[in-house]
């Protein structure tokens, strides 16, 4: 069984380490979603849309800004060429059906965690949910192909095996980073981000 490297797991303990002190702390809540569109096209605005956002509004904030905004249904978003990139405090784009919508004609994989340790690992293919696990019990999972992320859960095995505690979030963003190779640094909440708040917009038949 294969996973993130002893280095990725240390730099998300680093990273989670320097964003301890804002307003909302990454450590108690954080969702981090990777787009990975199947063709050329798909743009921010298309993801703000899905996400019952209003794209016209679409402006840039620093996600360590301690500034008044509703941490619940805001977004940040960067396109990064071949994938999107979605973080949030809240669970805005991290509900299965937020991902379901996120993920059509496109390849997407999820983790998020609340304060009070309700968390997911995701993969979704063409609004299809493929794979769902919990991070703390990886060997428990549900979708399509419960088995397709098999390959990259080693880490996350050998953490649910421990007896004692161990860096639980950080090795699942360091299984997302395997997953898709992308990555998240301090610096990227210290820059401004293309900002949205989901949710705004009302869409017939809902």
């Amino acid at each position: 069984m294969a996973g993130p490297t002893q280095e990725q797991i240390e730099h998300y303990v680093r990273t989670l380490d320097q964003l301890f002190h804002l307003p909302v702390c990454p450590g108690e809540s954080l969702s981090w979603t990777v787009v990975r569109p199947h063709r050329a096209g798909l743009t921010v605005r298309d993801l703000v849309r899905r996400l019952h956002g209003d794209p016209d509004a679409l402006t840039t904030r620093r996600p360590d800004d301690d500034g008044d905004y509703d941490f619940v249904d805001a977004v940040f978003l960067e396109d990064r060429g071949d994938v999107l990139v979605i973080v949030a405090f809240g669970t805005a784009a991290a509900e299965v059906e937020a991902l379901r919508q996120l993920s059509r004609d496109a390849t997407v994989h999820s983790v998020f965690w609340l304060i009070n340790n309700h968390n997911r690992l995701y993969r979704l293919v063409d609004g299809v949910l493929i794979t769902e696990l919990d991070v703390l019990d990886p060997l428990t999972r549900w979708g399509a192909d419960p088995d397709a992320l098999t390959d990259h859960l080693g880490a996350l095995c050998d953490l649910a095996a421990q007896t004692t505690p161990g860096p639980d979030w950080e090795t699942a963003m360091a299984t997302l980073e395997s997953l898709t190779g992308q990555r998240l640094d301090a610096e990227w909440f210290a820059r401004p981000q293309l900002y949205a708040e989901a949710n705004r917009v009302k869409t017939h038949g809902h």
